[in-house]
């Protein structure tokens, strides 16, 4: 029997049980038809005969506005007109070991089909009831400290809407998406905060990681995007701010498309980069330089509660 569920705002009906995800039983909205469909089905022949065919073979993927593909070590994927994800695992591999690339690249292939962008970052918001206060997306380079920051902006009193994706859309406003209600720490953490592991969902991401549910912080309504604030470690003395403007903005937005690791023409289709530009034209963009070797988590989270 298949499974509905509510991710990006979307109803998901799946064939795959997703533990993470927020059942659509839940919502008032589970009686509608489902907006997206995800599907078993023998679908290698196809994604390796259109990735020969688009001279993609070698890198393993193609990525479009009304259809994409990709094969992995877990399998092979077909993503269509913004409504269905097929996939065939390989031999070893079942729905729960490839399900962080289904929920992940695919999603991602998916959301952009329907003029919606898939950012890397965590996103928080100060209420999950009044939209007004908007959604923050928080983003950086590995090792930033992008999930501390969260942790800490949570422990304030803040509510999370994504740890990992947040799907952003530009229609009147530009309004964040909500994924689900876990976020995803690598074990040192989980065995540093005490938790039990038995009680976790794993994640195979070549990371080590586990998905530790975050209970009543969660957001689950959309909410309007108030800023996107991205951290780096710098030679700096202390924390230093920075709004950007201009090309610089739009790049932040570009470059922190969950997609960006997957380069190709597709970054510089002009649909694309029109959802960047709506996206970035309405969205003030903030550089964070922290110093390295320097514990400024409450630095920056002050400067985060104060952005505009």
């Amino acid at each position: 029997m298949n499974k509905r569920y509510m991710l990006y705002g979307l109803t998901i009906e799946s064939e795959v049980e997703f533990r993470q995800l927020l059942k659509a039983d839940d919502n008032s909205e589970s009686d509608a038809l489902a907006d997206v469909f995800i599907r078993h089905g023998n679908c290698a022949d196809e994604v390796i005969e259109n990735l020969t065919m688009a001279g993609a073979l070698e890198k393993k993927y193609e990525i479009g506005l009304e259809y994409s593909c990709f094969m992995n070590k877990g399998g092979y994927y077909v993503i269509r007109d913004g409504k269905e994800i097929i996939f065939e695992a390989k031999s070893g591999y079942n729905d729960e070991t490839v399900s962080a690339w289904l929920l992940g690249f695919s999603m991602a292939m998916l959301l952009l089909q329907r003029k919606t962008l898939a950012i890397h970052c965590s996103a928080v918001c100060g209420s999950a009831d009044d939209i007004t206060e908007g959604a923050i997306l928080i983003s950086g380079e590995p090792g930033a400290g992008k999930s501390t920051l969260t942790k800490k902006l949570l422990e304030d009193g803040y509510n999370i809407m994504a740890d990992d994706v947040a799907a952003v859309r530009c229609v009147d406003d530009v309004m964040v998406y909500p994924a689900f209600p876990y976020q995803k720490l690598v074990r040192n953490e989980v065995e540093k905060r005490g938790l039990d592991k038995e009680k976790l969902i794993y994640i195979n991401e070549d990371k080590d990681k586990f998905l530790v549910p975050v209970g009543d912080a969660f957001c689950a309504k959309p909410q309007r995007l108030k800023c996107m604030a991205f951290i780096v470690v710098a030679d700096v003395q202390e924390v230093q701010l920075q709004k950007l403007s201009g090309l610089n903005q739009l790049m932040a937005v570009k470059q922190n498309l969950f997609l960006h690791r997957l380069s190709g023409e597709w970054e510089n289709n002009k649909e694309v980069l029109q959802l960047c530009m709506s996206v970035a034209g309405k969205c003030p963009v903030y550089l964070i330089a922290r110093p390295a070797n320097v514990d400024s988590v409450e630095a920056i989270a002050d400067i985060v509660k104060k952005l505009e």
